[in-house]
């Protein structure tokens, strides 16, 4: 198939070869997934030669999205990537060794990983998977099951610790898998339950210390290159200090209910997976990272905590902010808040943390710790204690001044410079900075510990008396500011916004109300 698109291609007659793809790709739907992502990456090939690697790119991306494990397109994603970031092509091609069955091909990727290895820039760690394990077995196999089915196991060690199961059919399996596995498989049985942050901690310890580590719940399941495209998140630049996906059950990572409803054939309202059966929600869920888990220009939501039920953090993070592997800190035993802690430590060390939005793990989630029905609550009040704040008053973003914003954005079809007096930690600047690729945020917070947060989601952040000190950017120089009016005064704000720019505060929505 394509025989005579391949022909004009190899010939070099490139215009002809356009007109060809084009009456192919009119088709392209009612070919098979396998033969509309070949279309894919003979469109890819066609734009190389053209030296227009935009396109190249869309047209790499659109064959994933129709055969997620093509080990070709992976490959030449490789090559698009190798002058671009090194780290990305050895991940890429690394994939694509994956996935590949043919003998003489695969000899040809490993040359291309041997080539990439020789370059001294080259910093990509192995890999090792720390799995905490507590009861629940049949998520329990299913978790370990995604492991095997979408990892390149070859650079990858699992580590397993349970935390005293007392479903003898959990301890069974391990024990099992153990003694069986074709990769590098670790178990640590501990003789109590450690709780959530003693027990990752153990488990860290007994990770190969040259590693990066994927700290991942067992009952979290991983979807096809899940974790390839975390880990592609995590080299994205030398800053970047941890990575988590987005998922169906997750505290701020989570993706509404309505939008698998298309895959579902019905309407699906909160906690829809645990109303359906284990196979239907994998099955809905699944269909739904197809569509959505490709390679995407920019797909890093900036954060300054991810959750914890799947978090891959770098050896460089892991090195700075727990030496001694205690990664998380063991205060906030049994859990809960335990990850809010490390994303603070992450980011006062100067840590980026992205939120991949094509990185996609299904969580089960569970009802709580055994025994502790108080944990949230206790480890919220535990996190007050330890660094004197809220973190869930710093967590969300201004919902109407965001919608308000993207909707001046697509009136003015240009660029916009957003200066935000309520910056807190970087919620709104992080919020904005994805939906609106071309905006620039500036932030302003009251103290340097919010500032040295925050600059990791605003493009500049200044720190002060919000009405009285002196801002390093120019007067009327943004098209937009953020004000809450008991905090700062419009005269302040109207310093520095265009003649034709807007003040947002809580005023702005009354028209809406009435």
């Amino acid at each position: 198939m394509y025989e005579r698109l391949q022909e004009l291609i190899s010939s070099g007659d490139y215009k002809e070869a356009l007109y060809e793809f084009q009456e192919e790709f009119l088709h392209i739907d009612r070919q098979t997934d396998e033969d509309a992502a070949r279309l894919c990456l003979l469109e890819a090939s066609l734009w190389e030669a053209l030296e227009d690697s935009f396109e190249e790119f869309d047209a790499i991306a659109r064959g994933i999205k129709y055969d997620p494990q093509n080990y070709e397109l992976f490959y030449m994603l490789g090559l698009f990537y190798k002058d671009v970031n090194i780290n990305k092509a050895y991940l890429c091609v690394q994939q694509a060794l994956l996935y590949c069955e043919v003998p003489e091909d695969a000899a040809t990727i490993r040359d291309m990983l041997f080539e990439l290895e020789k370059d001294g820039s080259l910093r990509v760690k192995k890999l090792s998977i720390m799995v905490l394990s507590y009861n629940d077995p049949e998520l329990l196999k299913k978790c370990i099951e995604s492991i095997e089915n979408t990892c390149f196991l070859e650079d990858t060690e699992v580590v397993v610790v349970d935390n005293n199961s007392t479903d003898e059919m959990v301890k069974e399996y391990l024990r099992a898998k153990r003694d069986s596995a074709s990769y590098d498989f670790k178990l640590i049985e501990n003789k109590e339950n450690m709780g959530f942050p003693l027990g990752c901690n153990l488990g860290a310890k007994n990770c190969d210390k040259d590693r990066d580590i994927f700290f991942l719940n067992n009952d979290a399941v991983l979807m096809p290159n899940a974790v390839f495209f975390l880990r592609m998140g995590l080299y994205e630049n030398r800053n970047v200090g941890a990575v988590s996906a987005l998922s169906n059950s997750a505290s701020l990572q989570e993706i509404e209910p309505k939008q698998f409803e298309k895959y579902a054939g019905k309407e699906l309202g909160q906690l829809w997976h645990k109303k359906l059966s284990l196979e239907e929600s994998l099955r809905i869920f699944k269909s739904y990272s197809k569509d959505m888990s490709i390679p995407k220009h920019d797909p890093y939501i900036r954060r300054f905590r991810l959750t914890g039920f799947a978090l891959m953090v770098s050896k460089e993070a892991l090195d700075v902010v727990a030496p001694g592997r205690d990664v998380f800190d063991g205060l906030f035993s049994p859990g809960y808040f335990e990850d809010d802690d490390l994303g603070i430590r992450l980011a006062r060390a100067g840590f980026m943390q992205l939120v991949c939005d094509n990185s996609f793990i299904y969580h089960h989630g569970g009802g709580g710790f055994e025994g502790h029905s108080d944990a949230m609550e206790n480890g919220r009040q535990k996190f007050i204690d330890k660094w004197g704040f809220d973190v869930w008053g710093y967590s969300l973003h201004w919902d109407e001044a965001c919608r308000a914003i993207e909707e001046l954005y697509n009136e003015r079809k240009e660029p916009l410079r957003v200066i935000d007096f309520t910056c807190g930690f970087g919620a709104t600047a992080s919020f904005l900075k994805h939906e609106i690729p071309d905006i620039y945020v500036a932030g302003v917070c009251r103290a340097p510990f919010a500032a040295n947060i925050a600059r990791n989601m605003a493009d500049s952040v200044a720190w002060g008396d919000l009405n009285l000190c002196r801002l390093p950017w120019k007067n009327h120089s943004f098209d937009v500011a953020l004000i809450d009016r008991t905090d700062v005064c419009k005269v302040r704000a109207s310093q520095f916004i265009k003649q034709n720019g807007i003040i947002i505060d809580e005023d702005f929505f009354k028209g809406d109300e009435e």
